[in-house]
């Protein structure tokens, strides 16, 4: 998996604390599958500040609004379902010094989307954690 799209995140300057990568990041910085962009969820404070700068655009889906640049996406709501970003970004875990939002997260939004794309992202994180439990119990 190449890492020019983490790489992206990292040059922002994003403050440690304030943010954590979602959607299919957690999984492809693990090679389960490969992502196209990077969604990025912040805290309030983080999206305001990036929000003024320039090289920002502003898009809006589903009636929430994010930032966009150069393939990283910023959010400061998450959606569907509800979800407490900054619990989200407390609990992330660090992989190369970038915070991820745990698996188990992931799991849990791809079931409420439930796209033909996350019923494969279902079926390779359930197995992925069968792996992980299989491992961890010495089978």
């Amino acid at each position: 998996m190449s890492w020019e799209l983490f790489e992206r995140v990292r040059d922002i300057g994003l403050p440690a604390g304030g943010y954590a990568i979602f959607g299919s990041g957690p999984m492809a910085v693990r090679g389960l599958r490969d992502c196209r962009d990077i969604d990025v969820i912040v805290i309030a404070e983080v999206f305001d500040e990036y929000k003024g700068a320039s090289g920002w655009d502003i898009k809006e889906l589903n009636d929430v609004e994010y930032l966009f640049r150069n393939d990283v996406e910023l959010w400061k709501e998450w959606g569907p379902g509800e979800w407490d970003i900054k619990q989200l970004i407390e609990d992330s875990e660090v992989i190369e010094g970038l915070p991820f939002v745990r698996l188990t997260e992931v799991l849990k939004w791809k079931k409420i989307l439930k796209r033909e794309k996350d019923l494969k992202d279902i079926e390779i994180l359930e197995a992925y954690f069968k792996r992980q439990s299989m491992a961890k119990s010495g089978e």
